[in-house]
């Protein structure tokens, strides 16, 4: 039996039926902790940015993503692109791209059972606007969660309220005319949150946070690790996208 270093948190096993891993025993490194805290303080300016856009800010970047960023496309191929795509605001991922987080979200579903195909295609397509991370647009304006900006009457439709943009109003735009309205719903709010926003809520958007959104965020946000490796990849999962978009889309 021998042991085989890697880096300097692991060893491995190697035995004839397979490999083995030791529970890592010593402490990372100076550099690494380093690099977390780096990461972390990233995340606190990107969320502080974020946070700081005004109506004049979404207004502007409204206009600016009427017109097409991508042309054309296959849905399938802008799934691929979140494989190139990290998501620096989020600690709980780190490095973890968002192909590995969609595919955990979905293996999260699939483990406990879900088979509404609504909600498993909406697990995979989620964060699609955050590719635009690979257009060099400013992270503040694509990843974090979103609040209602201003104030407004109870119940009065998360529709009549202002959220910061970023992914979810990207992607909204572009499929609201293709998904059914609980999907594009979903899209569009799966990052608020929910105790800040419920008072706002009128008699549809409390239907489906009750019967979607609550289900959803289940997954999305406690399926995300660092360590979990997801049981199948993306191919898996082709046949459900493609069946849902035949055809290119403008994106």
């Amino acid at each position: 039996m021998k042991f085989f270093q890697l880096g300097v948190n692991a060893a491995f096993i190697l035995r004839k039926h397979g490999i083995y891993i030791v529970r890592e025993a010593d402490p990372l490194p100076e550099e690494s902790w380093q690099q977390r805290k780096e990461f972390l303080e990233q995340a606190r300016i990107i969320y502080k940015r974020h946070f700081k856009q005004t109506t004049d800010t979404i207004t502007a970047l409204q206009k600016k993503y009427e017109r097409p960023v991508f042309g054309k496309v296959r849905l399938w191929r802008l799934m691929e692109l979140l494989a190139q795509c990290i998501d620096s605001s989020d600690p709980t991922l780190y490095c973890v791209s968002q192909l590995v987080h969609v595919l955990q979200v979905v293996d999260g579903m699939e483990r406990d059972g879900i088979q509404d195909t609504d909600l498993m295609l909406t697990g995979l397509i989620h964060d699609l606007g955050k590719i635009l991370l690979l257009t060099g647009e400013a992270p503040e304006n694509v990843v974090c969660l979103n609040a209602p900006i201003g104030d407004y009457e109870k119940g009065v439709g998360l529709d009549n309220c202002i959220f910061q943009w970023n992914h979810d109003q990207f992607l909204y735009s572009r499929l609201k005319d293709a998904v059914p309205d609980h999907v594009a719903w979903l899209l569009r709010y799966h990052s608020i949150y929910i105790p800040e926003c419920e008072y706002l809520m009128n008699q549809r958007d409390r239907i489906y946070t009750e019967r979607y959104l609550h289900v959803f965020q289940k997954y999305d946000k406690r399926t995300k690790s660092v360590y979990h490796l997801p049981r199948n990849g993306i191919e898996k999962y082709r046949g459900l996208i493609e069946e849902r978009f035949p055809q290119p889309i403008v994106f």
